[in-house]
C-alpha cells in the first residue's frame, strides 16, 4: 500500500477547522520550510526539526544545515490557528501522519485476519525510522527493525535483487466448462516467454517458475489471485485447485461457496534467476554500555524529556539502549520512546522491542 506520509507531506486546515496532513507534498524543490529554499509550509519534516527529533545541524551527515526558525514559523502558524502550543501542534501533525500509515497497516492486516501481534515492523526510507516507535504504540505491533543504511533501503535492494520476468494473460475459464489443455498450453507459453527474456538479458542460471491464478466466484467483481504448485492442468490438480480456491476465499473474506461456479480471469507466470549474493560481515561486538555522544530536549506525547543521542555507526554486536534516546545516522533518525528498548544485532541492524 502507498500513502502520502513521507517527510514532505503537507499539513493544513481544511474548510472544517480539522488539521490534515498530505497528500500534497513540498517534494524537494521547495521542499519543507525547514530547508530554507523557500517553501513556507509546514510539513511533517518541519514538526520533527521542532520537536527535537532532528538534529538540524547533523541533516544528511552535516552536509545540510536545516532552518530552525522557518520550521518553527511554519508549524507556529498552524499553531495559531489551532489554539495551540507550537509543540503540541507539530505532536499533532506527526500523530496524523502516522495515522495515515496505521490504516495503511491496517489494510493488509487487520482487514485480512491477521493479527499485527504477530509482526515485526520493518523501517525503512529516510523518514521511516523516525515513526516507527510511534507505530508500534498505535497498532500494537511488538517490534521493529530499522535495517542499515534505511534511507537507501530501496537502492540497496535494487541491486542486490534476483532477476525477475512477469507475464500476465487473461483468458476466462470456468469450472463448469474448463480446458485443461488450453490452460496448460497458456501457462506453458507464459514461462516460456519469461524465460527468453531472461535469457536475453544474460539470465541463464538458477531459474526458478511461480504460478498463480486470478479466480473468482462468477459474478463477482474482485478476484483472489492463487499461488499454484503444478505446471499442468490435470484432473487431478484442476480438482484440486477448486477446493484450493474455496478454502482460500473462506480465510480471505469468512466465508466460501462450495458448489458455485469459479471462474479463472487471469493467468501470471513469474521467471526469476536467483543471482548470487555478497556474504554480510558481522560487526564487532560491543566491549562495553552504548555511549551517548550528546543530549537534547526531545518532545513526546507526555512532554520534553533530556534525551540522550547516540551515533548510529558507534554501535557494536549487543548494545541495548533504553528509551528515551535518538540514534542518528547520515541519512536518517531513529527515535525510541520512553519505556521502549533497542538492541543491536550482528550485522548492525536495530531491534526495537515494546515495553515489557
Amino acid at each position: 500500500r502507498t500513502i502520502g506520509a513521507g517527510g514532505g507531506s503537507i499539513a493544513w486546515i481544511d474548510k472544517g477547522g480539522m488539521l490534515r496532513v498530505g497528500p500534497h507534498s513540498a517534494g524537494a524543490n521547495p521542499g519543507p520550510a525547514c530547508y530554507g529554499a523557500g517553501g513556507t509550509e509546514a510539513t511533517v519534516t518541519d514538526a520533527n526539526v521542532v520537536l527535537g527529533r532532528i538534529n538540524p545541524a547533523n541533516f544528511l551527515g552535516g552536509s545540510m544545515s536545516l532552518d530552525v526558525d522557518a520550521a518553527t514559523a511554519a508549524v507556529g502558524r498552524i499553531a495559531g490557528k489551532l489554539g495551540m502550543t507550537a509543540d503540541a501542534a507539530a505532536l499533532a501533525i506527526v500523530q496524523i501522519a502516522n495515522n495515515n500509515m496505521v490504516g495503511a497497516l491496517r489494510s493488509v492486516l487487520i482487514e485480512r485476519g491477521l493479527d499485527p501481534r504477530d509482526f515485526t515492523l520493518m523501517a525503512f526510507g529516510g523518514a521511516g525510522p523516525l515513526h516507527a516507535a510511534d507505530l508500534m504504540l498505535d497498532t500494537g505491533i511488538p517490534n521493529a527493525i530499522v535495517p542499515n543504511h534505511p534511507g537507501q533501503f530501496s537502492a540497496y535492494g535494487f541491486i542486490l535483487t534476483d532477476a525477475r520476468v512477469d507475464r500476465h494473460r487473461t483468458l476466462q475459464l470456468t469450472s463448469k466448462r474448463f480446458d485443461p489443455a488450453r490452460a496448460s498450453a497458456v501457462m506453458a507459453e507464459l514461462v516460456a516467454e519469461g524465460i527468453a527474456a531472461l535469457r536475453t538479458q544474460g539470465y541463464t542460471e538458477n531459474i526458478d517458475v511461480f504460478r498463480s491464478l486470478e479466480m473468482r466466484y462468477l459474478g463477482q467483481n474482485y478476484e483472489l489471485e492463487l499461488p499454484i504448485a503444478f505446471d499442468a492442468f490435470t484432473a487431478e490438480t484442476t480438482e484440486r485447485l477448486w477446493q484450493q480456491f474455496h478454502d482460500a476465499h473462506l480465510a480471505r473474506f469468512g466465508f466460501n461457496i462450495p458448489g458455485e461456479i469459479i471462474e479463472v480471469v487471469n493467468f501470471s507466470a513469474t521467471v526469476v534467476s536467483v543471482t548470487p549474493k555478497p556474504e554480510f560481515k558481522r560487526i564487532a561486538a560491543a566491549s562495553g554500555p552504548a555511549e551517548p555522544v550528546g543530549r537534547r530536549a526531545v518532545a513526546y506525547a507526555g512532554g520534553r524529556l533530556d534525551t540522550p543521542v547516540y551515533l548510529r555507526a558507534a554501535l557494536r554486536d549487543g548494545h541495548t539502549i533504553a528509551g528515551p534516546a535518538i540514534i542518528e545516522e547520515a541519512a536518517s533518525v531513529t527515535v525510541l520512546n520512553p519505556g521502549q528498548r533497542l538492541t543491536v544485532d550482528g550485522y548492525g541492524n536495530l531491534l526495537l522491542s515494546a515495553a515489557g
